[in-house]
C-alpha cells in the first residue's frame, strides 16, 4: 500500500539519512579524499614550522637520548670562538647562559651577514657522540637594536648621528 504523500515521501522525512541515500556518493566520496589530502599537506607543512629550539643546557642534559637526533639548538656565539677553514668549513662554540657549558659547532654552507662573536644563533643539525654538533642550517638573530651604518662602511654602526644637520 503507498503513502499518499507519494514514494518519495519517507526518503525525503528521513533527514541525513535520506539525504545520503539521494546524493550522488562519487561525489561524497571525492569530497572527503579531497579534505584528508588537503588537512595532510596542512600538517606536513606545519610540522618544521612548530619544531622549536631547545638550549645548550636542555641539549647537554639530553645527552646519549641527543646523539644522532635531528634538532635546533639555539645559543650564542663564544667570543673568539669562529674558525674558518680554507674548504669555507665554520667552525664556532655556542653556549646559553655560561661560557663553561657549551658546544662546539661545524657547519659548511651560507653563513648571515650578522654572524659573529656574541651574537644569538639557532643550528639545526644532529648532536654526535663525539660532542660535536654538526649544523646543517644556521640562523643568526637579529639584534633587538637597529644601528645606521656610515656610508661607504656598512659593517660598522653609527653610536650617535646628529640629524639636526640638513
Amino acid at each position: 500500500m503507498m503513502n499518499q504523500d507519494g514514494p518519495n515521501a519517507e526518503q525525503e522525512a528521513g533527514g541525513l539519512a535520506g539525504w545520503y541515500r539521494r546524493a550522488n556518493k562519487k561525489v561524497l566520496f571525492g569530497a572527503v579524499i579531497v579534505i584528508i589530502a588537503i588537512l595532510s599537506l596542512t600538517m606536513t607543512s606545519l610540522r618544521g614550522a612548530l619544531t622549536y629550539y631547545v638550549t645548550v643546557d636542555e641539549l647537554k642534559a639530553e645527552a646519549a637520548d641527543a646523539v644522532g637526533v635531528r634538532r635546533r639548538v639555539g645559543g650564542r656565539v663564544q667570543d673568539g670562538s669562529i674558525v674558518k677553514d680554507a674548504a669555507n668549513n665554520l667552525s664556532f662554540v655556542i653556549y646559553h647562559n655560561q661560557t663553561t657549558n657549551s658546544v662546539p659547532v661545524r657547519y659548511k654552507g651560507i653563513v648571515p651577514d650578522i654572524f659573529g662573536d656574541e651574537v644569538d644563533v639557532i643550528v639545526e643539525g644532529q648532536w654526535q657522540a663525539d660532542g660535536i654538533f654538526y649544523a646543517t642550517n644556521l640562523l643568526a638573530q637579529h639584534p633587538p637594536e637597529f644601528k645606521i651604518a656610515e656610508e661607504g662602511n656598512p659593517h660598522d654602526p653609527v653610536e650617535e648621528r646628529d640629524y639636526s644637520k640638513g
